[in-house]
């Protein structure tokens, strides 16, 4: 199967203009750049970290980061929120760089260290400093009311707030301290992100009209402040919240930079007993809601269980009611954490794991210009798509300057060429990888429409051929080669070069003397004794037009030995070479069952992609072996070449083996394919493993070679090309 450049590249630009922005992110050429950015920030601290993007409608997730890496849904309600692909990009970038943030710069073991004394009612590290008498009494209140098992709603409006503010300094911190330390598109993604997470919180008098708690309102404008630097108070509103926000501005604004995770472990301290007060005014409406849930799940039990009038229980209950009661109380506590929860806009989660930060040298000093500065990029990017006209905390407004409005028509745009750049480059991989595993997958159909056409002989009569091709490469088997294969390719290198001595030799042409016989004497030679008195000339020849078939035995016995771990090493190194030198090769595993051959396509003359290197690393031992039909397929595709030298290596252990297929019957069953082919122009060599040899040269004959220490493996292949070469 033969397609144009221009047909392709036809396909690709049709196949781009068709890619979704849900493709394009969860695709993984988009996966693998945002690795890229990830693993430049953290490799340096030994924290590389993959990256997953998806593009799911259906889930509510925005990031996280685990175990596994950084996890990223592109369909979050912040980054669809953007109306342009490019946006959208910049978003998952700041996601991504946030996410990095807290893997370098989260000191887990602190939090981890306040949440658990808080628990047993403690602070961590200490009870705050500069408390007053109210305030101490307040401090004294919250840790009784954590142990009280008898009325769990303060415990969870406790942990509830404890645990917002600790998201609301650690993301003001981590988001601060990474634009700090790369202050270029991953800290405009941030900010980005961050102007669009404020504007998901209600302004002030909406809030109050629609009853959040009041705690939750100051919450809320603590998001604002540490995200945008302002809040949404378009009805001018004055009272306790905006005075709370003043009051805890400076101590947010001195822990946020703070290296210490410490101190921002007070700052929650600090904040919660400061609104203890509010905190409970919201308890009686969540003990309404904690009573009505555990009501409602007890009905749903009894109508659920019950057998009949009066809720007898039926056989095989225990009638106690142990577990109604237990259900109810887990229904209880999710009513109330689903209403705290519900009042907060919802943020990707903090970094989980119990990892320490880098090492820091004490509080960092951002810029204020610099940090402005991208505030006001992100801003002026997304003017367009938002009405967000927000109130600076000041206590006037001024303004100077002559007035007017003026047109500024020259304007071409500012710094996000490169973004653009970028995505366009993306989108060109994908669209490209996208055709490519359609060519692919039309070269693995016309395969199997060759093989169907091939004439395999009485020896295979009513025999059933299927032929398997990758089209796409799953990345264990890139990172798979790139594992194995630095050595290998070394061996690839010196092949290359003797090679090409060998073929530059024989281009050039040249005087060859000392031969016994000859055309001319040579008469600078008549002293010598031992009748070496000729010499002939050789004239130039054309660059010699080689093609090369590589047959593998992928039958279960190639286990053994390692024969195919050795099969595996030769093919790398016989692909890089003939890639490299720009030689057409073809490379085919095989194994057989019943009757049914199993072909492995892994290198093809009219292959799209540049992924065969990659394919090799499936090759394994698999059944039986038919070796005479798998060597008809490729010979026959190798005798249609239009080189002028056809060679064809076989790798195997020199045992046929499959129903009705094995012993003397089948060896002479190969030889006779061997000389079919030999006549067609196809040179076919068998290479074995140690005490295969003697199997392979009654099969094979003289063309063999030993793949039993790799080392030699150039020498010897730069040998068989060169005696394949026509003299």
């Amino acid at each position: 199967m033969r397609t144009s450049h221009r047909q392709i590249r036809k396909r690709i630009l049709d196949a781009k203009s068709k890619i979704s922005d849900e493709e394009f992110f969860s695709s993984r050429a988009y996966n693998g750049y945002l690795t890229d950015l990830a693993e430049a920030a953290t490799k340096r601290y030994k924290r590389p970290l993959r990256v997953r993007v998806v593009a799911d409608h259906d889930d509510d997730t925005v990031a996280f980061t685990d175990y596994h890496g950084i996890y990223i849904n592109a369909c979050n309600h912040i980054t669809w929120s953007l109306p342009t692909r490019l946006l959208r990009s910049m978003s998952l970038e700041g996601f991504n760089a946030h996410e990095c943030g807290h893997n370098l710069f989260t000191d887990n073991r602190i939090w981890n260290s306040y949440f658990s004394k808080l628990e047993k009612g403690k602070f961590y590290p200490k009870m705050p400093d500069g408390l007053d008498s109210m305030q101490k009494l307040h401090a004294r209140d919250i840790l009784e009311a954590v142990l009280d098992e008898t009325d769990t709603v303060p415990y969870q409006v406790i942990m509830s707030v404890a645990h917002a503010l600790q998201n609301i300094l650690e993301d003001g911190y981590v988001d601060a301290r990474y634009s700090y330390e790369f202050p270029g598109s991953p800290a405009k993604g941030i900010a980005l992100n961050n102007l669009r997470f404020a504007d998901t919180v209600p302004e002030i008098s909406e809030m109050i009209n629609r009853k959040y708690y009041d705690h939750s309102i100051v919450l809320n404008l603590l998001i604002q402040y540490i995200r945008a630097h302002e809040v949404n108070n378009l009805s001018g509103y004055t009272g306790e919240f905006i005075d709370k926000l003043y009051q805890y501005i400076p101590l947010v604004d001195e822990c946020v930079y703070d290296d210490d995770a410490r101190s921002r472990c007070e700052t929650v301290s600090k904040i919660l007993i400061d609104l203890w007060p509010m905190m409970q005014r919201c308890f009686d409406a969540l003990r309404d809601k904690q009573k009505q849930a555990q009501q409602q799940a007890q009905q749903q039990k009894g109508v659920g269980s019950g057998s009949g009038s009066g809720g007898v229980p039926t056989p095989g209950q225990s009638g106690s009611g142990d577990d109604e009661d237990d259900n109810g109380l887990q229904q209880g506590k999710q009513a109330v954490e689903e209403d705290l929860s519900s009042q907060l806009p919802k943020a990707a989660p903090n970094f989980t794991m119990k990892t320490t930060p880098v090492p820091s040298n004490g509080s960092f000093t951002p810029d204020p210009g610099q940090m402005n500065a991208i505030r006001a990029q992100a801003e002026r990017v997304i003017s367009e798509e938002s009405d967000r006209i927000a109130a600076h905390l000041t206590n006037s407004i001024t303004s100077s300057g002559s007035g007017g409005v003026d047109q500024n028509s020259e304007y071409d745009g500012y710094d996000y060429e490169h973004a653009a750049e970028d995505i366009e480059r993306l989108l060109e991989h994908m669209a490209e990888e996208k055709v490519t595993e359609e060519l692919e997958e039309e070269l693995s159909e016309e395969l199997q429409r060759e093989a169907n056409s091939i004439r395999y002989g009485n020896a295979h009569r009513n025999i059933h051929i299927t032929v398997n091709r990758m089209a796409r490469v799953d990345q264990n088997l890139i990172d798979s080669y790139n594992r194995v294969a630095p050595d290998l390719l070394m061996l690839s290198k010196r092949l290359q070069r003797s090679v090409s001595t060998a073929l530059r030799d024989q281009r050039q042409g040249g005087k060859q003397t000392g031969l016994l016989i000859g055309k001319r004497l040579n008469q600078h030679a008549l002293h010598r004794t031992d009748g070496r008195i000729f010499y002939n000339s050789r004239l130039p020849t054309e660059p010699i037009n080689l093609s090369v078939g590589l047959l593998i035995d992928e039958s279960g016995s190639m286990c053994s030995n390692d024969r195919i771990t050795r099969a595996r090493a030769t093919a790398i190194v016989i692909q890089d070479f003939c890639e490299s030198l720009g030689i057409p090769l073809l490379v085919v595993g095989h194994t057989a069952w019943s009757s049914h051959v199993e072909l492995f396509s892994y290198s093809d003359f009219d292959t799209y992609d540049k992924n065969n290197r990659y394919r090799l690393m499936d090759m394994s031992a698999r059944d039986c072996n038919r070796d005479g039909a798998a060597l008809r397929f490729v010979a026959e595709k190798l005798s249609k070449q239009t080189s002028e030298v056809k060679i064809l290596m076989i790798i195997c252990d020199g045992q046929p083996n499959d129903d009705g297929y094995s012993g003397s019957a089948a060896e002479a069953d190969l030889r006779g394919i061997k000389l079919e082919y030999a006549r067609k122009g196809v040179k076919i060599y068998a290479a074995a493993i140690g005490e295969d040899r003697p199997r392979i040269e009654r099969i094979y004959g003289d063309g063999y070679l030993d793949i039993t220490n790799l080392q030699e493996l150039p020498v010897m292949l730069t040998n068989l090309i060169v005696r394949s070469l026509p003299r």
